[in-house]
């Protein structure tokens, strides 16, 4: 065996170890940590009213950047509203769904990280049971992406995420730009299910900054 080929031979039991952590044939469920910022005792209040996932879902799609469900499930809202991406083999070939635990969703996990954004530029978000809930301005958001990938390579592999989310409210900054949106992308040699939750945790981390920066009109 030549030098060469002993290293493509390496590769490809390298990415086979990839695939295999974490069972890419079957479902994983993930929990992407949010870090909490504490409500400022004062500044604008504003009220968080509603979190629309709005992502397109597609049976076999070509690119993996598509969201999709394994057995063709995309009909199922509740397996939807918690899939945040797909396990693929090196051929591209889509196999396992990665989701969030029960009870949480992609919208849930957005309001988390507009309500850290908007508290860490100043704000003072109001939940209902505040007595100045009706007085706060609304903000809404609708979700067009949240969604994670396998890109296989030579000598490693990547994981990529892109976002793409809509914020509707009557705060100047965000009115002249409403939305907000970003692909990040972390390198590794085996994916594991800790790798899926912090590729989904930068991208909002990177959500997170870019709508901070529009907060605070920079």
């Amino acid at each position: 065996m030549t030098a060469f080929a002993s290293r493509k031979w390496q590769c490809g039991l390298l990415l086979a170890a990839a695939l295999l952590s974490g069972c890419a044939t079957s479902r994983s469920v993930v929990a992407p940590q949010i870090d909490a910022v504490a409500n400022p005792a004062q500044g604008i209040a504003v009220r968080i009213e509603k979190i629309d996932d709005a992502r397109l879902f597609a049976i076999d799609p070509p690119e993996p950047s598509t969201p999709s469900l394994m057995d063709n499930q995309i009909a199922d809202d509740a397996l939807r509203s918690r899939a945040i991406a797909r396990k693929r083999n090196t051929f591209g070939k889509a196999l396992g769904d990665v989701l969030l635990p029960e009870g949480q969703s992609v919208a849930t996990l957005t309001e988390s990280a507009i309500t850290r954004t908007f508290r860490a530029a100043g704000y003072r978000v109001l939940g209902v049971d505040d007595p100045d809930y009706a007085q706060a301005i609304p903000v809404s958001g609708r979700v067009e992406k949240l969604w994670a990938w396998f890109r296989p390579g030579f000598w490693a592999l990547a994981l990529e995420a892109n976002y793409e989310v809509t914020l509707s409210t009557t705060i100047a900054a965000l009115q002249r730009s409403p939305k907000l949106t970003g692909q990040v992308r972390n390198t590794m040699q085996i994916a594991t299910e800790d790798d899926w939750s912090a590729i989904i945790a930068k991208a909002l981390d990177d959500f997170s900054a870019r709508l901070q920066d529009r907060l605070l009109d920079r």
